[in-house]
């Protein structure tokens, strides 16, 4: 059954119409027309509606009090007494956004993709890390994946792919996508992040138990061990 609620496309069992109690209710017939990925035509017997009621997923302050977190909106970073792990909040801003141009014509067969390649358009740092995401300017059966790419000698790897049953030819020049810089704060480690370290233990416990299972590695890997002559028949023997 497919669920269709407006806004996203599901696929539900046939089976729920049982547990309603509306399996016995004639379906009103569909003019409309569903392909599957490969392109082929869905066979839809009829559709039906349904109302659904949606409960409440509201979580209150409570939650966080069994875990014993502690908020600091400052810093922007939550807490957990019982670990004292500290985890970021919010998320990291994007700085620079570029325009990216297709650096040559590419035809693409109906239901086909490539990986193409495409120019920055602005001053963008080379060997920096951006999110190629489809412009906005676009067809609708043009898609372009959404990706992290990094930029060298000015140009990033775009995979575009044609929806539709149609031939498609993307010209030169063509704008296919936006590139927006990721900061190099964004790939470090959240303790790095909030200018924190992590604390080293004052007795040198930690040192001499990572000292210890060193050398029981080095034991393991080292090791050789003379393996026994196997026993050969007589009749083998020479």
């Amino acid at each position: 059954m497919l669920n269709d609620t407006g806004a996203t496309l599901s696929l539900v069992d046939r089976c729920v119409l049982k547990r309603l109690g509306r399996s016995s209710e004639p379906l009103y017939p569909y003019e409309g027309l569903v392909r599957s990925s490969s392109g082929h035509k869905l066979r839809i017997r009829g559709w039906i509606s349904l109302s659904f009621r949606l409960g409440s997923v509201e979580i209150s302050l409570s939650v966080l009090g069994a875990f014993g977190a502690v908020i600091d909106v400052a810093e922007r970073s939550l807490t957990l007494k019982s670990s004292g792990e500290v985890l970021p909040l919010g998320f990291t801003m994007v700085e620079e956004s570029y325009m990216a141009t297709m650096a040559t014509s590419v035809r693409l067969p109906p239901r086909g993709q490539a990986l193409v390649g495409a120019r920055v358009v602005g001053d963008v740092t080379d060997k920096a890390f951006v999110l190629v995401e489809g412009s906005l300017g676009l067809p609708p059966t043009l898609c372009v994946a959404r990706t992290l790419c990094t930029v060298e000698d000015g140009r990033v790897i775009v995979e575009v792919c044609n929806a539709s049953t149609d031939e498609y030819w993307i010209r030169k020049g063509t704008v296919v996508a936006s590139t927006s810089v990721i900061p190099e704060s964004a790939f470090e480690p959240a303790t790095a992040a909030l200018g924190g370290t992590v604390p080293a233990e004052s007795d040198g416990s930690s040192g001499a138990s990572a000292m210890s299972v060193s050398e029981k590695c080095e034991e393991g890997v080292g090791k050789k061990v003379k393996a026994s002559k196997p026993d050969i028949p007589p009749d083998k023997s020479d």
